[in-house]
């Protein structure tokens, strides 16, 4: 089974942003409430006015990509299940590579060896975010809640 990589992102021109934002007009209402499935035809004769039809989900990712790109920022698709270097993680991690390196040796994010090479889940590296951002923000609560008990201005 070939390893999943990550993608590479698509970096959006201002063409495509403007594109991005037409189709999320053109969708109007559908994004308030989005269906649990929905049918697009594509009027294109070499296809025969083809049909997609998308669950409601992927309908709602679709969205949420076209959103991200009519601002002019990078898409990027990572499965879950894709296998890091520790250098891509580190990318994700917004950290340096030995960082990372630490973080597997201590076993905080579990990796695997393929010869001298770790590799790391997309979905372990993102729960350790999710984690680590989880309890930065628990801190920061507490801090605003000792400031605010010391009448400090804040």
């Amino acid at each position: 089974m070939a390893t999943l990589r990550p993608s590479d992102p698509l970096i959006p021109t201002p063409e495509v942003a403007t594109m991005a934002k037409a189709a999320l007009y053109s969708l109007g209402q559908l994004l308030d409430n989005p269906p649990d499935k929905i049918t697009f035809t594509i009027n294109e004769p070499s296809l025969a006015n083809a049909e997609i039809t998308l669950s409601g989900e992927t309908f709602q990712l679709v969205t949420e990509i076209l959103k991200t790109i009519s601002k002019g920022h990078p898409v990027i698709i990572l499965p879950l299940q894709a296998e890091l270097s520790t250098q891509e993680a580190a990318d994700i991690l917004n950290v340096s590579r030995p960082y990372v390196v630490k973080l597997l040796d201590s076993g905080t994010i579990p990796s695997r060896k393929v010869g001298v090479y770790r590799r790391i889940l997309a979905s372990d590296v993102l729960h350790y975010k999710q984690q680590n951002e989880a309890a930065r923000h628990q801190a920061l609560d507490e801090l605003t809640k000792q400031a605010q008990e010391l009448d400090m201005g804040y």
